[in-house]
């Protein structure tokens, strides 16, 4: 059980120093500091190699994990779709990789490489999703905005509901109260200050939570 926590732990940590310590401005002709950049190189590597693995692995899990809810009946339609989209996705890049392949006739590492598919994908799939989504998420938040102004008024349930408004009727599709632009101007404002200290916390978060890591004071590795 010692052995099973200590030594990812103790892998983690001395790891990260090594990895943190070759960042330093060294001198490559030292052969310490080149060590250190070579040993970086290789862990990087590594690091990009599992992070591939780990891909596959979660995908063959998440269709093993709806080909079970098919044969169960839980969900049936939406496994089946999402299967369905994920394979015939699958199907099209790799039929993209042997065009690529044949009228090129470059390796298979460089065929994988070609974004032009993951390109076309975003372009026909995933930004018109975004867009739906976004726009659901838009009317979601009004409605609850609404329901809780009628719960509880508060000055900033009251604040919320009139920056959505003013949102929404400054809209190029709403060219009808161009008055409230200024206003807009101003909210633009205060949610660019809110979405930069928001992006600074989880920047400030993650360097706290990787210092405690490669300090010992978080043992994720040994739970």
């Amino acid at each position: 059980m010692l052995f099973k926590r200590a030594l990812p732990v103790a892998l983690t940590i001395a790891f990260a120093w090594l990895i943190l310590i070759s960042f330093l401005p060294l001198d490559p002709s030292i052969r310490v500091a080149a060590m250190l950049l070579d040993l970086r190189g290789v862990l990087v590597k590594w690091a990009v190699n599992l992070a591939a693995f780990a891909l596959v692995l979660g995908f063959a899990n998440l269709i093993g994990v709806h080909a079970r809810r098919i044969r169960t009946g839980e969900s049936a339609l939406f496994s089946i779709v999402l299967i369905g989209s994920a394979l015939f996705t699958l199907g099209l890049w790799s039929a993209h990789i042997v065009t690529v392949m044949i009228e090129r006739g470059a390796p298979l590492t460089t065929a994988m490489q070609d974004t032009g598919f993951l390109v076309s994908a975003f372009d026909w799939v995933i930004a018109p999703l975004q867009s739906g989504l976004g726009i659901l998420l838009a009317f979601v938040l009004a409605a609850a905005g609404f329901r809780a102004l009628q719960m509880r008024r508060s000055v900033g349930m009251v604040l919320f509901v009139a920056a959505a408004i003013v949102v929404a009727l400054t809209q190029p599709v709403v060219p009808l109260l161009g008055a409230l632009q200024p206003i807009r101007a101003i909210v633009d404002s205060i949610t660019t200050g809110s979405l930069r200290g928001l992006a600074l916390g989880v920047a400030l978060g993650s360097l706290a939570f990787g210092l405690r890591i490669i300090v010992g004071a978080d043992k994720p590795q040994g739970d």
